[in-house]
Formats: C-alpha cells, structure tokens, sequence
C-alpha cells in the first residue's frame, strides 16, 4: 500500500514539475488545461483484494429414504425423475420421482426421520401441519399430534399430489428443509436404483454468497470492516458483506494429509451479496473481493492528481479564489479509490486544480 501511494505521488509530483515553487501561499491564475474538484468530507476505505468463489447459501445433500432399511443388501426404488440443476422449487413441489412418485418439498428445521400416522407426536407432525395449512389443506389444530383431521387433510393432499390415499405420510415421500430450494449438484440419473441413503442431490438456498478461503494471517482483513466489493467476470462490481468468519484455519484441500505442503492454512469467509446485485446466472464463478485493510473516517479528501510536489520538500493543492489560485500546504495520508486524505488549511467544499481529463 505504502508503495502504491508512493507511485500515484511520484505521478502527481511529474504533473506538477515546473509549475510550483517555494515561499507563502500567491494568487495566481489557473493554468490552461485545468479543471476544478471538490474538497470533501468522507470515508475512504483502501481494499486488498483476495480470490473468492460465487455460489449459494446453505448446501444440504437431499438422501433417498424410500424402501428398506437402509443395510448393506437393501434395494430401493428406481430414480423415474429428476429437475435440472439451478431450477428452484418451493412448498409442495416435487424434488424428484421414484417408482413414478413424487417426493415432495415441505418446510422444516426438523428432518424427517420416521413415518407420520395417526397417533405420532412431535415438531416433525407440528411441522407437517404447518405445510398443510399453508397448502390449503386443514388439519384442525397446530398441535403436534397427529389426529383425524391431520389424516383427514393428508388424504386430501396426497389425492392433489399424485400419491395413494393412506392418510400416512411414509418416510422418504417428503423433505423438510428450511424455505425454497435451488437445485444443485444432482448426483444420480434417471433409471439408477437408489437404496435407503443415497444422494440423489444437493440442494441449496436461493441466496447468492461468495466463499473466500483467506489466509490465516490475514484474517484481520475480515474481522476489520464488514463491508466488501465483488468484482464478478467481466469486471462489473457489487456490494457485499461478511455474514461469517471461520474460527478454524483448514489446510488446503490438496494439502490435507499431506507432510510439507507449503501454502498457508485458511479460514473461510462467507459474504452475502447486497439485495439488489445481479450477478446473472453466475455459479461457481471466480470473483474477486476487495477486504477493507484500512478505514479513514471523517478525513478531508481530494484527487491525488491535485496534489504538487514542492521542489523543497512536501506536497500542496491549488486552491481556487476569487482572484485566482493560491497554493496551500498540505500533508497527505490515506489513499484510495483515486482520492487522497490530507491535512492542511482547507475546509469541506474548497474547490482545489486538477489536470483537465484526470
């Protein structure tokens, strides 16, 4: 950093050679070529950039729980059906078919674990009964226990959804996850066997995040300052934030297991993207994200081009009179974004010179 605001100095200084010169503050006129900016009042925020991966929030694997008990020699049904990966589904749409049925979406925090019959109790039937409403099906009380009119609003439910009317819902016919899904990686085809515990797919939110894998000694970067940009393909930016910050640095993948390995272990960071990025269909894609390294609130900031390099020694702006200009000492400090924090005898709303076109 220290080198890049040396560079972009050593710049204004050449641009400046020839045109300032010792002594107090003159008036004089602006010379040709020239425009004006204004001295704000600001934050500047100076970003190191690391390597971060788009993707979804919230990855969970979807197992096929239909048929058997899940043993080394137990079959299962036939996979007749699958969605195509990045396609959403919501409450009560099917995930995919076997044996021709439909394994239908419902919301959940408590997986499904057993069958659901008259005389069951618990979240999972509390849960069942929210879907079902929420579906437009009634099962009298949200209670937990699974009575008449629970099995009375299943029967109704699984004639509209292409099921056989049992009043039971069998392991395996539904998934409780936690809100609309996007499909992800589908990890079986249609005419495969799946037996009780197969992967059939993952399924994640519908939330765009961007992984980062920082290096450990960096992990300040993120901790500093939530806010990040998103550099996506094609070189447009977006906003984010940092939602999580791993407390474990992990090997890299390559490295895990093996003896001296040389690159750094990481820690993961999540970033959420702002509401209103569009980044497309994107998936998977590199990206880069820019960390807050350093955070300069409430300084008095000005184009680094407007800053002269003084043949004795420092750096002035040329401030804008009535009369003309006048030069006006100044120290510099943060830099970023194009703009330099400085101190001196200027106020919020100066107009300082600037090369014309810079």
């Amino acid at each position: 950093m220290r080198w890049a605001l040396a560079t972009t100095l050593a710049g204004a200084a050449v641009l400046a050679a020839g045109c300032v010169s010792g002594g107090e503050p003159e008036a004089a006129a602006a010379p040709d070529g020239t425009t004006t900016a204004t001295v704000q009042r600001r934050t500047l925020v100076t970003r190191e950039n690391v390597d971060g991966t788009l993707g979804y929030a919230g990855a969970r694997p979807l197992l096929q729980r239909l048929g058997g008990d899940g043993g080394p020699d137990a079959s299962g049904p036939t996979i007749t059906w699958l969605p195509r990966e990045g396609s959403h589904a919501g409450r009560g749409d099917a995930l995919y078919r076997a044996d021709g049925e439909p394994v239908r979406l419902l919301y959940g925090s408590t997986p499904a674990y057993r069958d659901l019959a008259p005389g069951t109790e618990g979240a999972d039937v509390r849960q069942l009964e929210r879907n079902l409403r929420a579906l437009g099906y009634d099962p009298g009380a949200v209670d937990g226990t699974f009575d008449a009119d629970t099995a009375a609003a299943v029967r109704a439910w699984q004639a509209d959804a292409g099921w056989t009317q049992t009043g039971v819902v069998r392991l395996g016919q539904v998934a409780f996850l936690p809100g609309p899904r996007r499909i992800g990686d589908v990890k079986v085809a249609t005419g495969d066997v799946a037996p009780p515990g197969t992967e059939v797919m993952t399924t994640t939110s519908r939330e765009q995040v961007v992984h980062v894998d920082l290096p450990a000694d960096d992990q300040d970067l993120a901790r500093r300052a939530g806010d990040v940009t998103v550099t996506l393909p094609g070189g447009r930016t977006v906003d984010g934030r940092i939602s999580r910050v791993g407390r474990v640095a992990e090997a890299p993948a390559a490295q895990q297991g093996e003896p001296g390995g040389d690159e750094e272990p990481t820690i993961d960071v999540t970033v959420r993207l702002a509401g209103d990025a569009d980044t497309g269909r994107l998936d998977g894609a590199p990206v880069s994200v820019g960390l807050a390294a350093e955070v300069g609130r409430d300084v008095l900031a000005v184009p680094v081009t407007a800053l002269l390099a003084l043949p004795g020694g420092g750096y002035a702006v040329e401030r804008r009179t009535a009369a003309g200009t006048e030069r006006v000492p100044v120290e510099p400090g943060q830099f970023a974004d194009g703009l330099v924090a400085v101190r001196g005898a200027l106020r919020a709303g100066d107009e300082v010179v600037v090369p014309d076109g810079l």
